[in-house]
């Protein structure tokens, strides 16, 4: 070979590296799944009048722009409920400057004023309608698409983690 040559294979060697050690460190050692909740097919999700904080109806296409998180309950509100609407409060407050892109809606047959962790909470009745989601916390997108639903009990660190990555990356909301 020529002096010319090997500086040729020399070049080729060096860009083509960093594809081929990227390519067998994904083949070997895939990436871990990086987010908490479990993500959800988007499906638009539409609920009745709400009430503000302030007792007023609302409408919910008012909280269009903005991340909700959700905290349905089917039944009268129990523990598991009460931890869901401490760490949707305590979620939004960790983020700092950036909590006001983000809003909180309670669902479920009967939500009284007068339980813990609901200061500042959009309110509404559970309706009749069924593609309404089961008992839980989700998160839905500034567009009103539920999009992520979080394990129950949930984790407050790593909930906290999913959305601060989420309003990082969002230019929406």
């Amino acid at each position: 070979m020529t002096r010319s040559q090997l500086k040729l294979l020399a070049l080729l060697a060096f860009f083509a590296a960093p594809a081929i050690a990227a390519w067998l460190s994904y083949a070997y050692w895939p990436p871990q799944q990086r987010h908490y909740g479990e993500l959800l097919a988007p499906a638009p999700l539409d609920l009745p009048a709400l009430t503000d904080p302030a007792g007023q109806t609302r409408n919910w296409s008012e909280l269009r722009g903005k991340w909700v998180l959700l905290v349905v309950n089917t039944a009268d509100c129990d523990t598991s409920c009460a931890r869901a609407t401490y760490l949707a409060r305590q979620v939004r407050l960790a983020q700092g400057r950036e909590q006001e892109r983000i809003e909180r809606v309670f669902i479920g047959p009967r939500a009284a004023a007068d339980w813990p962790h609901l200061d500042g909470v959009y309110r509404a009745a559970l309706p009749q309608a069924a593609s309404l989601p089961q008992s839980g916390l989700y998160l839905v997108d500034p567009l009103g698409n539920l999009m992520l639903r979080f394990p129950d009990p949930p984790d407050g660190g790593l909930m906290i983690r999913d959305l601060r990555r989420l309003l990082q990356a969002s230019q929406i909301g």
